[in-house]
């Protein structure tokens, strides 16, 4: 009889999984000893840049696809790709195309299954006091950046405006806004979806913006990443967890006030009006270029390719990988139309 009750219960489990998979309810028949357990290894702390998979499992799109998912902050010391790779952790939301290219250079073992940021969330910024009024008025003058990758962003952009690196001074940023507010530097990096929010939250609006996809330097950003070994071993739970997550992502930016009062659930420490600001600026990076009538999360080869010429010619990287190894858009190419587009 036990044997009996126990074959009722995971089949019951099974078909409530598998109903609404087309209803996009949450199914409450399914325990989590029914689910197959992964966790998401996150580059940062819990916030709206990761918002559509606190969304996803509130609203139970990983349990419908037979999932147990946990959400792994990150941290000033903890990298992403290092943690899918060594099979910490499942999957990851890592830095963009340029982390995962010099993952695969490293000979680390993790697949590119998505992009968010389509286009590059930096931004260089000036004060009308600074005197800079186009690109090329920054010859004499002091820059700021993180050296984690964006300097040679922001060198590439002052190749393409036809200035030598010697006419500027680059020097690395402070973990603040404060120097650049103060006038210490004449020129600074920000994100649109942090900084530049704490800078017009303190009412100080810069004079002139430079987006370096404008320039002709796009770097996409946050890629959702897995090791080759899941891949090889349990393509459907790939295949469920990306469809989960952009599903999630659909969902918040369709429905952001929800979102956040989900986010909050998560982080009741989180300011909600931060956050609410940080999300609403997240469409655009997303359904930037091709990913506008493609879908969120789609890899642009071509800007894939220009991400490892970039790199290689600025010395970031020695040799170049093989793309087709580094990702795998068949999983993303088997997701419907409805559950990843999004209106821009």
């Amino acid at each position: 009889m036990l044997k009996i009750a126990r074959r009722v219960l995971v089949k019951s489990a099974v078909s409530c999984i598998a109903a609404t998979m087309l209803s996009g309810a949450f199914c409450v028949g399914a325990s989590a000893a029914d689910l197959t357990p992964a966790s998401l290894r996150l580059k940062w702390l819990p916030q709206a840049q990761f918002m559509g998979y606190y969304v996803a499992k509130a609203k139970g799109y990983y349990a419908n696809e037979g999932i147990d998912l946990s959400i792994v902050p990150g941290g000033p010391n903890i990298i992403a790709e290092n943690m899918v790779a060594s099979g910490n952790n499942t999957f990851g939301h890592g830095g963009g195309m340029t982390s995962l290219l010099q993952s695969r250079e490293k000979g680390l073992p993790i697949v590119g299954i998505g992009m968010l940021f389509q286009e590059t969330p930096y931004r260089l910024v000036a004060l009308e006091k600074s005197g800079i009024k186009k690109f090329t008025d920054i010859k004499g003058k002091t820059v700021s950046t993180w050296f984690t990758g964006p300097q040679f962003m922001v060198q590439a952009m002052i190749k393409a405006s036809g200035l030598s690196l010697s006419d500027v001074k680059i020097e690395a940023q402070a973990n603040s806004m404060e120097p650049f507010i103060d006038g210490k530097v004449d020129m600074a990096i920000v994100t649109t979806y942090n900084e530049a929010l704490i800078l017009k939250r303190r009412n100080v609006i810069p004079s002139v913006v430079f987006n370096p996809a404008e320039m002709g330097v796009n770097l996409a950003n946050e890629s959702i990443i897995v090791n080759e070994k899941t891949i090889k071993e349990n393509p459907k739970l790939v295949q469920g967890f990306l469809r989960a997550s952009l599903m999630g992502w659909a969902y918040a930016l369709k429905n952001q006030d929800e979102a956040i009062a989900i986010l909050l659930k998560e982080v009741p420490t989180a300011n909600a009006v931060q956050q609410k600001e940080t999300l609403a600026v997240l469409p655009a990076l997303m359904t930037y270029g091709e990913a506008g009538t493609r879908g969120i999360g789609y890899f642009d080869m071509k800007n894939l390719e220009f991400a490892q010429k970039f790199l290689l010619d600025n010395g970031v990287m020695k040799a170049p990988v093989d793309l087709k190894l580094a990702v795998d858009t068949s999983f993303w190419d088997k997701i419907p139309a409805q559950d990843k587009i999004i209106a821009r």
